[in-house]
């Protein structure tokens, strides 16, 4: 028996090793797929008695309606700066005469619909936008955003909340008040969070004393009144001033006659939303230090980025992919995590803005005692990327992580008629994500060369360092003079 079973095993044995080998995995790189085609969904525009304009689209796929609006602001006294904010929240939760918070609650509760204000720099509205040739801009500021969503059967009882919470906002002073100390609590907190005391510092730094600099504090949030608030509605709460997307359950005839009775009453208004004012870039070195009792060091250097409305945007998109923006497949991760092991985090960001600039930022976050390797090592990838441009393999990656990942903006119909929402808002053309696309899928090496040497200044940064110098494995005036942030 012992001998047969030894036979049998080395039959097996002998058909294992002369079978012939099966095919060796392949590296994933050396897969070949079609490029991912976007079709843009067919949309309508939408235009109100009232003169309010937007977007629509059917989506009959569930009972569901989705209403996205921007209502463009202007920004408030520097001494009132949180007023937005302020106004946003005490719309939403201080209800109206006929709607006190407490009702809605209850009501929207019971129908699982959600009505939500907000307010933000640059309008709550998400989606990608893009550049393309220049075109008339509603003047710049902030905006206001509204979300509701709800069951196609309880639309009229949603939309009568949201129409009265347009129109005829109460402001209860509890509910100012409230809001009032949590924003005051929010701005003691900052200096809690070591990055955000760098990014915080930064935009102070590159945009001096201009607006897109300015912050919430205590003393500017004590000094608004309800009148204040009062009037900030008044003023830019105008149906001609709002930007409405929707997306659901509904036709186009049946949205427009529930817009039309929810709103009744709302009289338009000339709105004058005053212009951001204008930038100078300039790039200029420098180097601050904001002592933190933390055994990390959060790193921040760059400078201003571009204007929406340049034309080299999206090849300086791609350019800050293949550097810092690609999570682990970028220059500045993998040098300054994966291979030198310097730090927990490390990306960079080159932002752009419709009305002024945005800012380019490479950032990392360290153990103290490599604060000075880590910082270096990030100098010197932006240096040598500025002078020398990407590979031609790092090109070809980032170009189809782009491209591929422009499927994923399409992937609801809300989300196509918010973006044509927010680019109407922002002035820009409604082909401009489209345009985008074509412009990325046809980028060579030198355009990214080009726009490295052009919109990155090594030689200009601001560079932050957060932390404990004493624990630093470097002294930081070796970067430079080094100029002494004090927390507030």
């Amino acid at each position: 028996m012992k001998n047969a079973l030894a036979i049998a095993a080395a039959v097996l044995l002998s058909a294992v090793l002369t079978a012939p080998p099966e095919a060796a995995p392949r590296h994933p790189r050396d897969l070949k797929y079609p490029t991912i085609a976007v079709t843009m969904p067919e949309y309508e525009e939408l235009s109100l008695s009232n003169g309010m304009t937007g977007f629509f689209l059917e989506d009959h796929e569930i009972p569901v309606v989705e209403i996205s609006m921007l209502i463009s602001v202007s920004r408030p006294p520097r001494e009132k700066t949180g007023l937005p904010d302020l106004a946003a929240w005490t719309i939403r939760n201080g209800g109206t005469e006929a709607w006190p918070a407490d009702r809605i609650n209850e009501e929207l509760e019971f129908v699982a619909a959600q009505i939500e204000f907000g307010a933000g720099g640059r309008g709550g509205m998400r989606g990608a936008t893009g550049a393309g040739a220049a075109s008339a801009s509603p003047g710049g500021g902030q905006a206001v955003s509204v979300r509701m969503n709800c069951l196609k059967k309880d639309l009229d009882l949603v939309m009568t909340i949201l129409g009265d919470l347009l129109k005829s906002p109460s402001f209860p002073e509890d509910k100012i008040e409230l809001r009032r100390a949590v924003m005051i609590e929010n701005i003691r907190r900052e200096n809690d969070e070591p990055r955000g005391i760098a990014f915080r510092e930064f935009r102070r730094i590159v945009y001096g004393d201009h607006p897109m600099a300015w912050r919430a504090t205590e003393e500017s949030v004590s000094a608004i009144t309800r009148d204040d608030l009062v009037a900030f509605h008044r003023t830019f709460f105008r149906p001609n001033n709002v930007i409405v997307a929707v997306s659901g359950d509904v036709t186009r005839g049946e949205i427009v006659s529930a817009l039309e009775r929810a709103l009744a009453g709302w009289e338009p208004a000339t709105v004058t939303i005053e212009p951001e004012p204008e930038i100078e870039p300039a790039f200029v070195p420098s180097v601050h230090y904001v002592r933190k009792d933390i055994n990390q060091a959060v790193i921040c250097m760059g400078h201003l980025g571009l204007n929406r409305r340049d034309a080299s945007r999206p090849a300086v998109a791609i350019m800050n992919q293949i550097l810092g923006g690609g999570s682990f497949s970028s220059r500045i991760m993998q040098r300054v995590r994966s291979d030198e092991g310097l730090a927990y985090h490390a990306s960079s960001w080159y932002s752009d803005d419709p009305w002024t600039y945005g800012t380019f930022l490479a950032t990392s976050q360290t153990k103290s005692d490599a604060a000075g390797r880590a910082a270096r090592l990030m100098m010197d990838i932006i240096r040598e990327y500025s002078e020398n441009g990407p590979t031609a393999e790092e090109l070809a990656t980032a170009k189809d992580a782009y491209l591929n990942a422009q499927a994923f903006e399409y992937e609801s119909k809300a989300q196509v008629v918010q973006r044509l929402a927010r680019l109407r808002w922002e002035g820009m053309p409604l082909d401009t994500p489209k345009r985008d696309v074509e412009t990325i899928a046809g980028l060579t090496i030198e355009d990214v060369r080009r726009v490295a040497a052009e919109y990155l200044h090594p030689d200009g940064m601001a560079v932050i360092f957060v932390g404990d110098e004493s624990q630093f494995d470097t002294p930081l005036s070796v970067f430079g003079e080094v100029r002494t942030i004090e927390l507030p």
